[in-house]
């Protein structure tokens, strides 16, 4: 009976420093798009990305989640710039010790023209 108690402590304190953030972006278009730019919808598409992190020193994954998220993004399409783009970031976090950042880019991707010139990514 000591030894359960003893460990649904543990279990309690164990998840008392777990903890979890998510924060959710929304923005019209990745670049600015001005009157004398055009584009041409390509459809809806969504890239992600991950990175791991052990005591905030090591790192596997991508070092910039939100740029290689938008990126794959755009690529999935064959596209230049996103429109309509919600951005979702998450972070899992274990003791401190060991975090799982993920983020999960949504929106329409789009071949853009500035000014009637192919704007290259």
């Amino acid at each position: 009976m000591k030894n359960l108690i003893i460990m649904m402590l543990a279990t309690v304190c164990v998840l008392g420093v777990t903890g979890c953030n998510s924060v959710i972006g929304i923005t019209p278009s990745t670049t600015p798009i001005t009157a004398n730019d055009t584009y041409t919808k390509l459809g809806y598409t969504s890239g992600g990305a991950v990175t791991t992190s052990i005591l905030g020193l090591i790192t596997f994954g991508s070092q910039n989640p939100a740029k290689t998220a938008r990126d794959n993004a755009i690529a999935n399409k064959g596209g230049n710039a996103l429109i309509e783009v919600t951005e979702e970031y998450n972070v899992f976090n274990f003791i401190g010790i060991f975090q799982i950042f993920t983020t999960c880019v949504e929106g329409t991707a789009i071949k853009f023209e500035r000014r009637g010139v192919d704007v290259q990514q």
